[in-house]
């Protein structure tokens, strides 16, 4: 285990910007207000953004919290607590592994507090108000696993009661995962910046893969790579944010493919396996709204997702994380016309690149289907594609994807409708 030094630490000569409620007070109008009739009762939503060394975290967040403030939101950034104790005196770079190891503890522990107290504070002043607060999370509790390794992380869990669910699923609504420029940005990589980064272009991108293989299983991971300029790397970025927040944003294009996959994945190819069931609402004025069952060992999650009608080409889309007893009172409006959508998931990152491949159980007529889907130009993505799979059809351009929201209720029956086509014996005349 590598003792982290530096690992994207803000430079000594940046003030640190102490996490305070950013309030509505631009001059300029915004385009769209984050109020209760667009995503429902005021909440608190919790955003990691995390990455390897000369990421562009802070720029990132400093720009995600301009546009979300004038969006209506209120943002609370949630500062990196072992920057603090670095700042304040620690020296983790100089400790033994038993050492490093205790300190990444309480760094882990006291990061779980700072994130409460900041949403209790959210909570008691935006709340009321009626208003939605954002707390946008300078890393996050899964980050430790890539300092400390495997075997140490799970002695921590285990001493302190804590399991790779709870840490990793039930605290945050998203994880935004910014590649270090050391990985297809290498010009850019400096140390120039942060007194505090000490990593060679390679320590760097053996980190970064470390950090964004961390959180791998989450249900909303996005990993953001360095394509297209650091411009458009902060605007990818902004959209992941607003999409998981249900919020318009600059969206990138998906890709879908319909793909031949082994039982198991190749074993270096590490990956995280968990099931999902969709089950549709009722409901009756033009919304898709679904809860979702998502299982894994040791824990099940729930989810309740709501997409509005389209409006001005855009869809509105809010998504919570549940309690059972939520989701069992929202489980009496299952619309009984509507079959549920039962899938196994995996989820991995190859080059950089994180996919999610599916394997569908139902409708019945999509049963043993299995599909891959990435956020990327389809150029790029045939040039990567995971030689473990066989491509067997690219369905972006089809009309019922592109038309329709990613696992939405008409898109599946859509994709079953149309591979039943595909499937159907061609006559001779």
């Amino acid at each position: 285990m590598q003792p982290r030094v530096g690992a994207d630490r803000r430079a000594a000569c940046e003030p640190l910007e102490l996490a305070q409620p950013t309030h509505r007070n631009s001059t300029r109008a915004p385009a769209w207000t984050a109020g209760t009739g667009e995503l429902g009762p005021a909440r608190v939503h919790r955003i990691v953004i995390t990455g390897g060394p000369c990421a562009g975290k802070t720029t990132a967040m400093s720009k995600l919290s301009l546009r979300l403030t004038n969006m209506g939101f209120d943002v609370f950034v949630v500062p990196e607590l072992a920057t603090l104790t670095i700042t304040g005196g620690a020296s983790p770079g100089s400790y033994d592994v038993a050492q490093h190891v205790g300190w990444e503890t309480a760094i882990l522990r006291e990061q779980m507090h700072l994130e409460d107290c900041f949403e209790e504070i959210a909570a008691k002043v935006s709340l009321p108000l009626g208003r939605h607060a954002v707390l946008l999370c300078d890393r996050g509790t899964m980050d430790v696993l890539a300092y400390v390794g495997k075997d140490a992380f799970d002695e921590v869990c285990e001493e302190n009661g804590w399991t790779v669910p709870q840490l990793r699923d039930q605290r945050y609504e998203a994880v935004v995962h910014l590649v270090t420029a050391a990985v297809g940005a290498e010009a850019f990589y400096t140390l120039e910046n942060n007194k505090a980064r000490s990593e060679s272009r390679d320590e760097a991108v053996a980190l970064d893969g470390k950090l964004s293989r961390a959180w791998v299983g989450h249900n909303n991971l996005r990993i953001i790579e360095n394509t297209g300029g650091f411009e458009e790397k902060m605007r990818r970025t902004t959209a992941a944010v607003c999409e998981s927040l249900g919020v318009p944003g600059p969206r990138a294009k998906p890709h879908w493919w319909i793909v031949e996959a082994p039982s198991g994945l190749p074993a270096d190819c590490e990956h995280a396996e968990w099931r999902l069931e969709h089950i549709f609402l009722k409901t009756s004025d033009g919304t898709e709204s679904r809860i979702t069952r998502k299982s894994q060992p040791g824990l099940t999650t729930y989810h309740h997702r709501v997409r509005g009608e389209r409006v001005n080409g855009e869809h509105s889309v809010a998504e919570r994380t549940l309690s059972l007893r939520e989701f069992k009172a929202l489980l009496k409006n299952a619309d009984p016309e509507r079959s549920s959508i039962k899938k196994t998931r995996k989820a991995f990152i190859w080059q950089n690149e994180y996919y999610l491949l599916d394997t569908f159980h139902s409708p019945p007529a999509a049963a043993g289907t299995t599909t891959l889907f990435v956020e990327k130009p389809v150029a790029e993505t045939r040039s990567s594609f995971p030689p473990f799979l066989e491509l067997k059809s690219d369905v972006t351009t089809t009309e019922w994807f592109s038309s329709k929201a990613h696992d939405s209720y008409q898109r599946t029956m859509a994709m079953a409708e149309d591979l039943a086509l595909r499937r159907r014996p061609t006559t001779k005349d």
